[in-house]
């Protein structure tokens, strides 16, 4: 009889079950703000009139995700597999609700960390399918007993699914682009800053939270494109999130409308565009801070 390793043996369940496990029946988004700003009230405002389609397929993409987490409580899909996908879900959706919130008041700027760390966890959700004995081998781990600094050792339980953010033709712009638009880049500064800048001047709006029509376009398509990974991901997890057929259709049919919304040429977009050095850049076409003003097209 051929010697099997420790290492070739599968890995044991998750010691802990799940228990008290809450879901909301409903994700409500973020109430405006009761701060005395009045930039910020008028793009709450402006964003609630313009953008309303896109407010309420966000809005509809939380409560659909709430309805089909909550089918991981019965009793044959409550595993600790199940925990695994609901943390990382958990954690994107909410993510994904404070960046509505902060388009909607008029904070480009500080959404995108928030886009960008959402798909990180929204890929986490999706990854785990193929790399769950990650999970099982921190949770083995996890919440013992810490002699030398009497404390209870969690751990960090290292994980990233860049693979999967980089297979997604969505994602991989989305994340690549949400990274380099959050950090200290000059072209990005100086659309939030100053998006009216030309060779000749540059008009700066320090701290602006004024409206601008191009911005909360873009972001909702990133967030509605990232909610629908969550929604989608989750219907493939039929064992631990066993949906009824009448929630599915809700949820296909939602995916349906959103992706018509995504996919819409009209308003304000970005794709990446390969220069002669085989630089990776971004063209946003479709950029205006009101509706009346005339569309540019930026290379960035």
């Amino acid at each position: 009889m051929p010697h099997i390793s420790n290492d070739d043996l599968p890995i044991a369940h998750s010691p802990q079950r799940v228990s008290g496990m809450k879901v909301p029946d409903e994700l409500p988004l973020p109430a405006e703000p009761n701060i005395n700003i009045d930039t910020s009230k008028d793009a709450w405002r402006q964003t609630g009139f313009l953008m309303k389609k896109e407010w309420d397929l966000i809005q509809i993409s939380l409560n659909l995700s709430a309805a089909l987490v909550k089918t991981g409580y019965a009793p044959s899909a409550r595993s600790m597999i199940m925990a695994s996908y609901a943390s990382m879900w958990s954690r994107s959706l909410l993510t994904l609700s404070d960046a509505a919130g902060l388009v909607r008041g008029g904070s480009y700027q500080t959404a995108m960390p928030l886009i960008r760390q959402s798909i990180e966890l929204a890929a986490a959700h999706k990854g785990l399918i193929d790399e769950i004995d990650e999970w099982k081998r921190w949770t083995h781990e996890a919440f013992a007993s810490h002699p030398e600094t009497k404390s209870i050792e969690i751990g960090i339980g290292g994980y990233f699914a860049g693979s999967i953010i980089a297979e997604d033709p969505i994602m991989k712009i989305i994340y690549r682009a949400s990274s380099d638009f959050a950090r200290s880049n000059f072209g990005p500064t100086a659309l939030f800053v100053a998006n009216e800048a030309t060779h000749e001047k540059y008009p700066l709006h320090f701290a602006d939270r004024s409206f601008h029509l191009g911005w909360t376009q873009l972001l909702f398509g990133w967030i509605l494109s990232v909610s629908g990974l969550l929604l989608e991901t989750g219907l493939s997890q039929t064992h631990e999130f066993p949906a009824d057929d009448a929630l599915k259709t809700r949820i296909i049919q939602y995916l349906d409308d959103s992706k018509k919304v995504t996919s819409d040429e009209s308003q304000c977009r970005l794709l990446e565009w390969t220069d002669t050095d085989n630089r990776k850049r971004y063209i946003i076409s479709n950029f205006r801070r009101q509706s009346t003003d005339a569309a540019v097209k930026l290379l960035i």
